[in-house]
């Protein structure tokens, strides 16, 4: 974490040119100032972003309206959580930073971006709403700095070169007043040369705590885009916190050859594993081996704002030798020191050019291999390439029982962690006897190194790492010479039946789902977890250990249909379709209804107990039973989101759903459901999508259909209960499916308690 001592602001007025924004924003001396605020900014008609290459060094706030006449460019050195978003209307911006002064006390400062139209077009009523809803926004007593364009003249900040007074301006300044607001720029300041006229109608006011922390407010020049307007800048004795330079390691220059010699020497470990102590040390001891071997081999890199996909050795070398012949120019000032310049310079182009397209087409050339993905990029192209882009910026938070917005991090990881980890099932698990299964399914415990192996070369090379910062490249590099070590300790895993400690802590990343209208309930995220490399692996092998015992034995319904192997999604959708077609082609006429359930926050709410019993049920050998038992006690995450990472945090929910093996024991504890459905012995058929329960029922009589799905509806409301379950009343869905309605009584009613 890195403190600035000063906070600087930058105001302009682009005259809507993209052109002259464009060169503006990438200016070296611009890409200085923490805000940048711009009226009349420069927009594209066929795209609403107001300038794309400025991305690369600023946050974009403006209204998503093309008519949008101010926006506010936030400098990506400031860190996520210190600012926020209040308000993006098409003629004022706001934001809210948080700062700290002199004293390190921890302050807010509003600051709010003006625009007023001069257009001949623009009535007095239009003007006097931009007044008046500026007045409504500083009602609030707090530190603000109102950046404005109001195209207003008056005394007040024009004492000698006043000769019209706009009908406005008595409002204007009853605002000003009523906020106890400062001029901070000198009065008879020019702000706009034009026609032979000098004017001064860009301000800039402030509260009266803000004027005592004004270090400076005035004009710029050097920044001048030989515009009308003239740049001012602001500069306050705020201190803001910085966004620390990311390292990451180089993993593609990685020298393979000393990090396999290292590993021949620093593990070489023989030493059998006789229990869990054993089998965790084991692991910390491979993690320290492997991250000391990546320090001493592998170079970190920073990241760069400014870094390419496409950029590679060849692209670097032409242009260090262009800057060499620049220089080379420079120095003897020759014809043909010259000459050679821009012939080089000229191929210098072409090879960056080569090299962009070479990659565009490699990237079309990897899509095309897979026609999700082609899919996929086709409708980003038709939809999302032409949208603003988003804040990434994590929002304030509302709790479901009272209404107040948290704002700092520590009260947003509380309510995630709410949420997310702290949903312990209390399901009534008195009606489970201690049972003896005396037949099991037979389970081979043992691993061999070629499903280590290839279980580790079918993970992505470059796929992302946990908080041991191990990647599945370094893996695969040194794979002789970890296999013997890995497949061991595997083994000692499955057959002492226990996950190890070091497997159990992750990382959680937090993001935004999609298309939601607003992002201050906890529901509109989603988790994704980063997984130790090792870790992924093991459990790929039970997860297949699993999925072919589920297979072979028949353990679970055909109704089941989600992560079973074979099972399309194609498939899943036609089944359904498929059994209606059969009804309706029956010689006897029937109606068929299906009545849709879904049950809230399923994974989190799975009872250990039920579902290990339910695995025991099944004859599922013990091995799978006790592994998975060590699996879902005693994990730890740390959650990461605005640039910020907390500490671990203890997972008391069900089961994560961010794990694929999860799917797959939530089918076996709702299973019991799908068998009890299936036990009616009446014209139905059930399918399950992991939580979303559909009862399709067909009969000649609406009336006994409905009698039928009431019996369902028991069944599924005695088993929520007893395995601490609760259905969405208003996700309920009844769906009617015949050819003819006017053969049967469509009006008859099914009433149900949820």
């Amino acid at each position: 974490m890195m403190k600035q001592s000063f906070l600087q602001i930058l105001q302009y007025n682009i005259r809507k040119s993209l052109r002259i924004q464009e060169s503006f924003l990438i200016d070296r001396k611009v890409r200085e100032f923490d805000i940048v605020a711009i009226q009349k900014q420069g927009c594209n008609n066929n795209n609403l972003q107001s300038f794309s290459a400025a991305h690369n060094f600023f946050y974009l706030v403006k209204n998503s309206s093309s008519q949008s006449r101010t926006c506010i460019y936030v400098n990506k050195c400031l860190r996520l959580d210190q600012w926020i978003v209040e308000t993006a209307e098409s003629d004022i911006c706001s934001i809210r930073i948080l700062t700290r002064n002199t004293d390190d006390e921890t302050q807010t400062l509003r600051l709010l971006n003006v625009y007023n139209s001069c257009s001949l077009f623009t009535t007095f009523t239009e003007r006097s709403s931009i007044i008046s809803r500026l007045n409504e926004l500083l009602k609030n007593d707090c530190k603000q700095l109102i950046i404005e364009d109001f195209n207003l003249h008056h005394s007040h900040w024009e004492k000698r070169r006043c000769f019209t007074r706009h009908t406005t301006t008595d409002t204007l300044l009853n605002v000003i007043t009523n906020a106890r607001l400062k001029l901070l720029l000198k009065s008879d300041t020019i702000t706009r040369e034009a026609h032979n006229q000098f004017t001064t109608i860009d301000l800039v006011f402030s509260s009266e705590k803000i004027q005592f922390m004004t270090c400076k407010c005035k004009i710029q020049i050097n920044l001048h885009q030989k515009l009308n307007h003239l740049s001012i800048i602001t500069e306050l004795c705020l201190q803001t916190i910085s966004v620390q330079l990311l390292t990451r390691w180089l993993w593609k220059k990685m020298n393979t050859e000393a990090l396999s010699a290292y590993l021949q020497i620093h593990l070489s470990l023989k030493r059998s594993l006789d229990d869990k102590t054993m089998m965790n040390d084991r692991v910390c001891k491979i993690i320290r081996v492997l991250q000391k071997i990546i320090k001493k081999s592998i170079f970190l890199t920073k990241s760069s704002n400014q870094a390419r996909d496409f950029w590679n050795q060849s692209c670097f070398e032409v242009v260090m030798k262009s800057r060499r012949l620049r220089i080379i120019w420079k120095t003897q000032d020759t014809l043909e020191a010259w000459n050679e310049y821009l012939k080089h310079n000229d191929h210098k182009n072409k090879i960056i050019r080569q090299t962009k397209c070479a990659h565009f087409r490699t990237q079309m050339h990897e899509l095309s291999k897979a026609l999700k993905s082609i899919w996929r990029f086709a409708k980003w192209a038709r939809i999302e390439s032409q949208l603003s882009k988003k804040l990434s910026q994590f929002s304030s938070l509302k709790r479901s029982d009272i209404d107040h917005m948290t704002t700092t991090f520590e009260e947003k990881i509380e309510i995630l962690q709410e949420k997310f980890f702290l949903s312990s099932s209390q399901a009534n698990v008195s009606d489970i006897a201690e049972s003896f299964i005396s037949l099991t399914v037979s389970f081979n415990s043992r691993i061999t190194e070629d499903e280590v192996k290839q279980t580790i070369r079918r993970v992505k090379a470059d796929k992302a790492s946990s908080a041991s910062d191990i990647s599945n490249r370094a893996l695969q590099a040194n794979l002789a010479e970890l296999i013997s070590v890995l497949t061991s300790l595997f083994n000692a895993c499955v057959t002492h039946k226990y996950h190890s400690k070091q497997f159990k802590k992750t990382q959680t990343i937090v993001l935004r789902k999609s298309k939601k209208s607003d992002y201050i309930n906890s529901k509109t995220y989603r988790l994704i977890a980063l997984l130790d490399i090792m870790s992924k692996a093991l459990k790929s092998i039970m997860i297949k250990r699993l999925s072919d015992i589920v297979e072979t034995h028949r353990m679970l319904s055909n109704a089941q249909l989600r992560v079973r192997r074979k099972w399309f999604v194609i498939l899943t959708l036609n089944l359904p379709v498929d059994q209606v077609h059969t009804v309706w082609d029956c010689e006897i006429k029937y109606v068929t209804f299906m009545l849709s359930l879904n049950i809230i926050e399923a994974f989190n709410w799975v009872s250990h107990v039920r579902l290990l019993h339910t695995l025991k049920m099944k004859r599922t050998s013990s091995y799978i039973i006790e592994w998975t038992r060590s699996f879902l006690e005693n994990r730890e995450t740390l959650l990461i989101f605005d640039e910020q990472t907390s500490d671990m945090r203890e997972i008391n929910a069900g089961i994560s759903q961010r794990f694929f093996i999860s799917s797959i024991l939530f089918l076996f504890f709702n299973a019991s459901l799908i068998e009890k459905c299936e036990a009616l012995r009446i014209k139905i058929e059930v399918l399950d999508f992991v939580n979303d329960i559909n009862i399709l029922v067909y009969d000649r009589f609406i009336e006994e259909i409905c009698r039928t799905l009431s019996k369902a509806h028991d069944v599924c409301a005695k088993w929520a209960c007893t395995h601490d379950a609760t259905f969405a009343s208003e996700k309920y869905e009844l769906t009617h499916f015949t050819r003819k309605s006017k053969r049967f009584n469509m009006t008859a009613s099914i009433q149900i308690e949820s």
